[in-house]
């Protein structure tokens, strides 16, 4: 009997320097310790050509387990993981997968999703789309790892992010056990996730320094509180 097998898809435009990949791939690490075959791509460069939105779709039919890991964008997902979601559900029509139901032989579908708001119930929206995206594909929602703060992570390893991330990591930790072992994601474990990295006080303070920089960089430190869209 094979191993069973999980994907994870990325679905930052950023790559490797994302706190996608630095969270995603870590879970990946851990599975693939627990005895599953693992893979992974990056959405956006799945979807330049034909042949590589194809194999994205054959890599996600020889999945057992498909995680997609991406950040907030304002309220929603990227663009290029919707439409990735799309041709996926499109796909999984087409073969039949969607009718009559989820079936677990048609694979689980996991979620991290991260943002850079200091709160993490900013991502209930987008965690409640990929619910629904799971259902309209006929994947078996597994769950999800939901966190604010993501901005501290930056695409750091998780092993290199200090102590801060100590909840994450345990989280990722307890997730992979059950998932490598045909099961879900523990509620145990999205709450541990959803905790704050550190205090809200400091978070901002660090990112509006951050915000500030890069607005210096690029020339526009004086015009940061401009409004060109404001009635």
């Amino acid at each position: 009997m094979s191993a069973p097998k999980a994907l994870l898809l990325i679905g930052s435009p950023k790559g490797k320097a994302s706190a996608s990949w630095a969270i995603g791939n870590y879970l990946l690490r851990k599975l693939e310790t627990g005895g599953m075959k693992t893979e992974e791509m990056f959405v956006s460069a799945a979807l330049r050509t034909r042949e590589s939105r194809n194999d994205m779709l054959a890599a996600v039919d020889a999945a057992d387990l498909v995680v997609v890991s991406f950040p907030l964008y304002i309220d929603q997902l990227p663009a290029p993981l919707i439409q990735a979601m799309e041709l996926i559900a499109d796909h999984r029509k087409a073969k039949g997968v969607i009718s009559p139901g989820p079936d677990p032989q048609a694979g689980r579908l996991a979620v991290i999703v991260h943002c850079g708001f200091p709160e993490t119930f900013q991502n209930q929206a987008a965690v409640d789309i990929m619910r629904r995206f799971a259902a309209e594909a006929g994947f078996v929602w597994a769950g999800e790892l939901s966190m604010g703060m993501g901005g501290a992570v930056g695409g750091k390893a998780l092993e290199k992010a200090g102590g801060m991330v100590k909840n994450v990591v345990k989280a990722l930790e307890v997730t992979a056990v059950s998932l490598t072992a045909g099961g879900l994601i523990p509620e145990s474990a999205t709450a541990l996730a959803g905790k704050p990295m550190m205090a809200t006080w400091i978070y901002l303070l660090f990112a509006n320094f951050g915000m500030k920089g890069l607005a210096r960089k690029n020339g526009v430190r004086k015009r940061i509180h401009d409004r060109p869209y404001a009635s």
